[in-house]
């Protein structure tokens, strides 16, 4: 089963998305901020599939990017942003294998995410 690890400061948002997941059959992780799962790599001895990170209400977004930048070698990231999130316009050629800007349609996200981890 494939684990996918979640972050994003609006638990409205992080909880629906992991409930979606969890009803797909994924093993899923969220946390609030970078720091928390970045904690969380730290301490594992497997990487997950697939991490989700949501920045569109981060406190440090440019700082998040930074760190996320050297964890995108090691495991996929998906980023999910706002327009306006201080550091978007960077987040291209950084190493992720996804950004996406809000709005997101959040049936069409579980799908993109399904296939990617069926291939």
């Amino acid at each position: 089963m494939a684990q996918i690890l979640i972050t994003g400061k609006n638990w409205t948002a992080r909880a629906l998305l992991r409930a979606q997941l969890i009803e797909e059959g994924f093993d899923v992780e969220a946390y609030e901020d970078v720091r928390a799962v970045v904690d969380r790599l730290w301490g594992s001895r497997g990487m997950p599939s697939l991490l989700i990170v949501d920045l569109f209400e981060s406190k440090k977004p440019v700082e998040d990017i930074a760190t996320l930048f050297h964890w995108a070698k090691l495991l996929p990231i998906w980023i999910l942003a706002g327009h306006g999130t201080s550091g978007a316009d960077t987040l291209a050629g950084q190493g992720f294998e996804k950004v996406l800007f809000r709005p997101l349609d959040l049936g069409k996200l579980v799908q993109e995410i399904k296939e990617r981890l069926a291939s």
